[in-house]
């Protein structure tokens, strides 16, 4: 086996002990936001104002309200998006 040979071996050991450590477990994917929900609709809604130039934000839902928090993001770059 020449040089060549021995290179493109070890970078194909290297390649398959390296994709091994990354496990084949995937993480469970993020709960998705209830789009129907009152808070989605605010968090949507607020954050649409806040694309437009006028900061809206209820600090304790998008904290602890997973729709609200959702909807504000989605608001805010379907808004700009569509400006």
């Amino acid at each position: 086996m020449g040089k060549k040979g021995m290179v493109l071996s070890f970078a194909a050991l290297l390649a398959l002990g390296l994709s091994g450590c990354m496990g084949s477990a995937q993480p469970s994917p993020a709960p998705t936001a209830d789009t129907q929900s009152p808070a989605y609709q605010k968090g949507y809604s607020d954050g649409c104002a806040t694309a437009h130039g006028e900061y809206q934000k209820e600090s304790e839902l998008f904290r602890n309200d997973r729709n609200y928090y959702e909807g504000w993001f989605a608001g805010r770059s379907g808004c700009q998006n569509a400006q």
